[in-house]
């Protein structure tokens, strides 16, 4: 914002819509994914999703949102973040500075969750990655 009072820019109203339609679509990948996440973990299943158990008793999801990504509410926040961005144009690279942060972050974040989980189900994580094979963007 600071930015921006420096440095105006003047948008069109399609790049203005473009913008909010990227915030809004985050948005949604966001809370949808997370919702179905919580809804999952405390024994709720309103979309019937499908899922897989592992050996030791555990369940990992395999379909809606998480069947399609690994996490997919990462991709939600990257959308938000770059949505951020995007009202100071493309000239001023330093103003994409927290959403290339963020992706590194969110990057890193997934690689140590990656190894994580697999020590944690060895091989029921080679066969959930088999199913799910993103990560963050498909």
């Amino acid at each position: 914002a600071r930015f921006l009072v420096f440095y105006p820019v003047s948008l069109s109203y399609a790049q203005i819509s473009a913008i909010i339609v990227v915030q809004a679509v985050g948005y949604y990948i966001f809370r949808a994914s997370n919702g179905e996440k919580n809804d999952f973990r405390n024994g709720r299943n309103p979309k019937n999703l499908r899922n897989m158990t592992t050996e030791s008793g555990r369940k990992l999801l395999i379909s809606g949102w998480w069947g399609f990504l690994r996490h997919p509410n990462y991709l939600g926040d990257l959308l938000m973040a770059l949505a951020w961005s995007l009202p100071t144009g493309f000239d001023a690279p330093l103003t994409y500075f927290y959403f290339v942060y963020f992706f590194i972050l969110l990057v890193h974040r997934n690689e140590r969750d990656n190894d994580e989980c697999h020590k944690k189900y060895g091989k029921d994580w080679e066969r959930y990655t088999n199913l799910v094979p993103y990560s963050i963007i498909p």
